[in-house]
């Protein structure tokens, strides 16, 4: 069984499938709090901050400024649950719970477990992106954003495939760290820069953030969400975050099985 072929295998499914059960079984207290998280931002900023900053330049255009923090919100969503899911859910599921424990007692392998937690955070970042995608209709009905609301079914697939990769980053850190308290070291000095610094809240004019963020799939994750809802440019945003999400997919999903490999099994 390679690595790549455990992602299609009914073993990682169960897993999910576990995952799944388990949310529902708890969602009052599963779903609540992440999903309302971005809706209190778009609030905080759309309503808020958007008061001191009625309008910005975006593709040579003005824009009000509700309106681009919106699909931005989506991107944030996507990149914010899956990273949460895969750090705090996983290490919680693997050194509190004993949850991979007892799955590697029967037919399911490391490798599943793996693929298991990251198209888990996959699926999660996706249902609350459909939950923030509502929020945003009511918002646009209500006229205080303009977005092409007809286009928005078509970011779920892309936020999978992005959140499934933000996912397999976050399961390198659940292998690396050794309790859950250095998980703030991570969260603090990469993943709430990666959130605040990728043109999710603000279009960034700095060259140095510009050419940085290049290499992160959240940015061109936001910027492809605005070209579909905004009218802007699309390929180039989307073939980023494809391009970016296999990448990190290929390079640290076998080097998250490597580390959990000797973490879990001892070998």
């Amino acid at each position: 069984m390679s690595w790549l072929g455990a992602a299609i295998e009914w073993q990682s499914r169960a897993v999910v499938g576990r995952h799944l059960r388990v949310y529902l079984r708890n969602w009052y207290t599963a779903f609540l709090p992440p999903a309302l998280e971005p809706v209190t931002m778009l609030v905080a900023f759309g309503l808020g901050l958007g008061g001191y900053v009625a309008s910005l330049s975006w593709q040579g255009r003005p824009i009000e400024y509700m309106t681009f923090v919106a699909p931005g919100l989506l991107a944030y969503a996507t990149f914010m649950t899956a990273i949460f899911q895969s750090l705090f859910g996983a290490f919680i599921r693997m050194r509190y719970q004993r949850t991979w424990e007892g799955q590697l007692t029967t037919q399911i392998g490391l490798a599943h477990v793996i693929w298991g937690e990251v198209l888990w955070a996959g699926l999660l970042a996706t249902m609350y992106v459909v939950i923030v995608a509502l929020v945003l209709v009511g918002f646009h009905l209500a006229g205080l954003i303009t977005i092409a609301i007809a286009w928005l079914p078509l970011i779920l697939p892309v936020s999978f495939v992005a959140a499934c990769a933000f996912g397999a980053l976050g399961l390198c850190f659940t292998a690396l760290l050794p309790t859950i308290d250095h998980m703030n070291l991570p969260v603090f000095l990469l993943v709430l820069p990666m959130g605040l610094l990728s043109s999710t809240y603000f279009p960034l004019t700095q060259p140095v953030l510009v050419a940085l963020n290049l290499a992160n799939p959240l940015y061109h994750l936001a910027q492809a969400f605005r070209g579909l809802l905004l009218g802007g440019p699309v390929v180039g945003p989307l073939v980023g975050v494809a391009g970016l999400s296999a990448l990190v997919l290929a390079v640290l999903v076998p080097l998250d099985l490597r580390l959990l490999r000797r973490r879990v099994l001892g070998d």
